[in-house]
């Protein structure tokens, strides 16, 4: 980052260098200079790419910031196996992760604090995830703390084709936090998503809800195509949660309709 100069789409390359692949960084990194990017050299993988960023203990929460508009993040693992609580937050517009594997709440610790995120959004819109994968499921969570959080004034995410295994020893475990004003602000799209917590056949509990999505959000959640295994219902609040074919296959009558999850 320190060699890479803003505005000229200068890209840094992670080299796999070990079986894990990540850099070891003992400090946070703050991703500040517009149209800079990051791209994993090894093979194309949407879940734990062998090119990446690992964080010390001595890094500091959240360990990576994007807080630069027009950049790309491609084929890599951003990963915290400590007690860190926020992995990855986003400050800033415009930015696409394509391939990114986000590996946070990865201490059993950290699994036990309310505050723990993988993907933590903050007054940032129109970010595209696409094809990664948010979270794990190797590590148990026993409280109310969440995959994702959107927070303030976050119009037009998307997330598309990605993944969020969750492995629950509590009933209060979230794979979205989207409660405050204006966190889906005009809308917060997942398309083609997989909401996975191992409760089915990997021995964790059936969480109450994948989504606490609130009524303040100041716009629609909108699930297209979307599955979810392992919860009781999709959120605690259907006022603006929205489904395109949707937990159900579609049939003549609903096929291309927008239907509100009851």
């Amino acid at each position: 980052l320190a060699a890479c100069t803003a505005d000229q789409d200068d890209v840094v390359v992670i080299a796999v260098s070990s079986s894990t692949g990540r850099t070891s960084e003992a400090a946070a990194i703050n991703w500040n200079k517009r149209r800079t990017h990051i791209v994993g050299n090894g093979p194309l993988r949407k879940m734990n790419p062998r090119t990446g960023i690992g964080f010390a203990s001595t890094a500091t929460s959240p360990c990576f910031t994007v807080s630069a508009t027009n950049c790309s993040f491609v084929n890599i693992s951003i990963a915290q196996f400590n007690d860190i609580n926020v992995l990855v937050e986003v400050t800033a517009a415009y930015n696409t992760f394509d391939h990114v594997h986000f590996q946070g709440i990865a201490n059993a610790t950290t699994g036990d604090d309310t505050a723990a995120r993988c993907l933590l959004i903050t007054a940032a819109g129109e970010n595209i995830f696409s094809n990664c994968t948010i979270g794990i499921d190797t590590i148990a969570r026993s409280v109310a703390n969440a995959s994702l959080e959107v927070t303030g004034s976050c119009p037009r995410n998307q997330f598309i084709n990605c993944d969020f295994p969750i492995w629950a020893d509590n009933a209060g475990a979230l794979a979205l936090i989207a409660t405050t004003g204006n966190c889906t602000e005009r809308f917060l799209k997942f398309e083609h998503c997989m909401f996975h917590n191992a409760s089915a056949v990997g021995g964790a509990t059936n969480m109450t809800i994948m989504m606490d999505t609130g009524a303040n959000g100041n716009g629609t959640v909108i699930l297209d195509a979307c599955g979810m295994l392992g919860a009781t219902d999709w959120a605690d609040t259907f006022t603006n949660l929205y489904s395109i074919n949707t937990p159900t296959v579609p049939t003549q009558a609903t096929a291309g309709f927008m239907q509100v999850l009851a």
